[in-house]
């Protein structure tokens, strides 16, 4: 769990499955914060962020395996919480233009995740949690 939410929520009990899930959903925001990011906007963190998406489009489908591996970078070095990265570039539906990517990886207690991102024409990018299983 973030400290931030750690922070924003009191203290209470909660079972391990609640928290497993409260921290899949916290990674899953953060995820969608990061790859919602443009490189270049934070001045001191250059390389926060991915670049034009647009760009990415201009360059189907060769630069759809570059949008995964620039993925698979940020996530290893903004997101702590998680290891083993993977991200798979998925076939393009040619009517709706979406790049559509997985991510699969692991919580550092181990626990697994896979996350299904959807890149729009516009750039913006939508995480969501596919499954999380032990």
């Amino acid at each position: 769990m973030a400290l931030f939410d750690k922070l924003a929520n009191p203290v209470c009990y909660k079972s391990v499955e609640a928290e497993q899930r409260e921290e899949l959903d916290s990674v899953c925001l953060h995820l969608n914060s990061l790859l919602n990011s443009r490189r270049g906007v934070l001045v001191h963190m250059s390389d926060y962020g991915l670049p034009d998406v647009e760009d990415i489009y201009e360059g189907l489908p060769y630069s759809q395996q570059t949008l995964a591996f620039e993925v698979k970078k940020l996530i290893e070095k903004y997101e702590p919480r998680v290891r083993s990265v993977n991200v798979i570039a998925k076939n393009i539906n040619q009517h709706d233009c979406v790049i559509n990517l997985e991510i699969q990886a692991f919580l550092v207690s181990g626990l697994s995740l896979q996350f299904s991102t959807k890149f729009a024409s516009g750039g913006k990018a939508d995480v969501h949690r596919k499954i999380a299983s032990s």
